[in-house]
């Protein structure tokens, strides 16, 4: 155990694996300078496992969400943001060529203080039926659907009866329902566990979406959502500015590798990365 610290279309809220089908491209507002601009911090809309670095970087106005939820807001023009973050870059096909690659992650078991040293094995957490478990929303972000494949992936786990015991909540405040005592453990980011300073139970790289070696591996679990079925994948976080403004907060973003491995993001050696959207 260690320590410390959408989209698709209406109604829908999903993620198409390669290609969103029947989403439209939204109109993304120019780059070019902004005069007169300097005086206000950039506008960003980011996922919520983002929602704490977002501030701490650059200057910025952080709104966060689910990434899934954030997708919806921009294609049904709810928000312009200068500059967008998501917890996926297949959700921002059909938002964006390209994007920046910025940051990695890792699926974990965050506990509370009411179980805090008595389970060393993630397993036994999950198999106590006394324990009241916290996830998020896969038809509302990432960390909803990748913590349904771990499940899939985990031998000897039934995922329907840890799923129909473990309460939903959003992404921005599960760990806050943690730390207040609602529910014993919760899946969450290793970030978010760091940044809440949680103890929280690793899980094997097999299963915690973190080992771009076992990209295959992680392709073998699928989620299926109201119209689509979505499939595993390394967790990738990836940016996408908007306007000038924005420009610079994402380089700010993308080069702030201390502090975004402090806050218990990886970041590779060769980020950031350019990728096809």
């Amino acid at each position: 155990m260690s320590s410390r610290r959408e989209v698709i279309r209406r109604g829908a809220g999903l993620l198409a694996v390669g290609s969103v089908a029947g989403v439209g491209t939204v109109a993304v507002r120019s780059d070019g300078d902004e005069t007169g601009s300097e005086s206000r911090p950039a506008n960003v809309l980011v996922a919520g496992s983002l929602q704490q670095i977002a501030g701490e970087i650059g200057d910025a106005s952080v709104e966060a969400h689910g990434s899934v939820a954030c997708r919806r807001l921009l294609e049904d023009g709810l928000r312009d943001p200068d500059a967008v973050a998501l917890a996926d870059p297949r959700l921002f096909s059909g938002l964006a060529d390209r994007v920046t690659c910025f940051a990695t992650n890792a699926l974990v078991v965050a506990v509370g203080e009411s179980v805090a040293g008595e389970y060393d094995d993630w397993r036994a957490l999950l198999a106590d039926p006394d324990l009241a478990l916290g996830r998020t929303d896969p038809a509302r972000d990432p960390l909803g659907y990748r913590t349904v494949m771990a499940l899939d992936l985990a031998e000897g786990i039934d995922t329907e009866s840890v799923l129909a015991r473990t309460s939903v909540f959003p992404e921005t405040g599960l760990l806050r329902t943690l730390e207040a005592g609602g529910i014993d453990a919760a899946f969450a980011y290793r970030n978010m566990a760091v940044e809440h300073d949680l103890p929280h139970l690793a899980l094997p790289d097999r299963i915690d979406f973190s080992n771009p070696g076992l990209a295959d591996e992680y392709a073998a679990a699928s989620a299926d959502l109201p119209d689509r079925t979505i499939r595993g994948s390394p967790i990738r976080y990836a940016a996408r500015a908007r306007t000038g403004r924005g420009r610079e907060w994402v380089r700010a973003l993308a080069s702030a590798h201390a502090t975004l491995r402090e806050a218990g993001f990886g970041v590779p050696e060769k980020y950031p990365e350019k990728v096809d959207a």
